[in-house]
């Protein structure tokens, strides 16, 4: 059972204070109720955090980036590089990629295995696929599939989150984030997952899992997300609550309650040790909000809910994760089989958009 955390009243003045001041600086303030409020819709609120979080890409880097002059549309052709931080230079490009995205970036949890979508045609980045642990509780997905609390624990790892999927500037005009989200259900991920945890054994139950990746999920940042809209093999389920931590998490509020805690409460501070659960920083946070006598929920929320989609990856994948059946009935597809369908369905459009690009100038 994990510790609650209690503070003396000097103290909760002390963090009220700089909590009052990090949301600020987003202009959001906190009600009477205890709940948030600004002036700004919360796309606006997530741009201000984007130019807060993201820097410009590195000048050494721009290489690899290419502008609508340097592509050929017709000679697209899609790559899934897999890469782990071992690799500096696949690394960097990837990190300098999310610094383009509209919407802050997550660095995930967990395990992780992330991808950079490479196009050969033109030698140039075309976009990033990032997948990591799901979110242990998550209604709306929970519902879907039909979980109970101990179904969940033995078939949550046989799922995976994308929690970075979409393409560069100018592959996005071109709906390359269309190609990256059906990549993401390759072949080519699928046997990599089972390659990379074919064997092992969890760090937590020390338990050996079935190495089969049989489906992914993903949320869109504001509602649903034109990125899945038609797009075969992704399904829209429903919204979820719209909680996200970034204006907690961008702005050096956890730093703050760190260096305090470390002062006031540092064995509490310092009880972590891998394993003890998921995104540990956000629960501490959320142990430190109710100290403060607010609820969690309410500050965690900009009132946008996201929309919350799942990709099934093997046949037998609801009766898999129920903990019906061990096999699994697969219907793969490889990057070229999905590159080919998106150049028939999702191309066409793409190109409309890429050639008025050029009518009308890069901007």
């Amino acid at each position: 059972m994990e510790k609650k955390l209690i503070l003396n009243e000097r103290t909760k003045i002390r963090l009220r204070e700089i909590l009052i001041r990090s949301l600020n600086e987003y202009d959001i303030k906190i009600t009477e109720d205890g709940r948030l409020e600004s002036h700004l819709p919360p796309k606006e609120i997530m741009k201000k955090i984007v130019l807060k979080q993201n820097a410009s890409i590195k000048l050494s880097f721009k290489k690899y980036f290419a502008t609508a002059k340097d592509i050929n549309p017709h000679k697209i052709k899609p790559k899934l590089i897999y890469f782990d931080s071992s690799n500096k230079k696949f690394r960097d490009i990837y990190l300098n990629a999310i610094k383009s995205w509209s919407t802050p970036v997550s660095y995930g949890f967990g395990r992780r295995i992330r991808f950079l979508v490479w196009d050969e045609g033109n030698d140039k980045l075309l976009g990033v696929l990032a997948l990591c642990d799901p979110v242990i509780g998550l209604q709306t997905r929970d519902e879907f599939i039909g979980w109970d609390k101990e179904t969940k624990e033995l078939r949550l790892y046989n799922m995976m989150t994308a929690y970075v999927l979409g393409a560069v500037y100018p592959y996005n005009v071109l709906l390359g984030a269309k190609l990256v989200a059906l990549l993401a259900t390759s072949k080519e991920v699928v046997d990599k997952f089972r390659e990379k945890y074919k064997g092992k054994t969890t760090y937590i139950n020390k338990a050996k899992k079935i190495p089969e990746l049989v489906a992914i999920d993903t949320m869109g940042a504001f509602g649903k997300s034109s990125i899945y809209n038609r797009l075969r093999g992704w399904k829209f389920i429903g919204y979820t609550k719209g909680q996200t931590h970034y204006h907690l998490s961008t702005n050096g509020f956890f730093e703050e309650v760190r260096d305090v805690l470390l002062e006031v409460a540092p064995k509490f501070y310092q009880s972590y040790k891998y394993g003890d659960g998921s995104n540990w920083k956000i629960r501490l946070i959320r142990k430190v909000l109710s100290a403060l006598d607010l609820n969690p929920e309410n500050i965690f929320s900009l009132g946008a809910k996201r929309g919350y989609y799942i990709a099934p990856l093997v046949e037998n994948w609801k009766e898999f994760l129920n903990n019906k059946t061990d096999k699994v009935i697969r219907n793969e597809q490889t990057v070229e089989e999905l590159f080919e369908y998106w150049k028939k369905r999702w191309f066409p459009t793409g190109l409309k958009r890429f050639e008025r690009l050029l009518e009308e100038g890069e901007g």
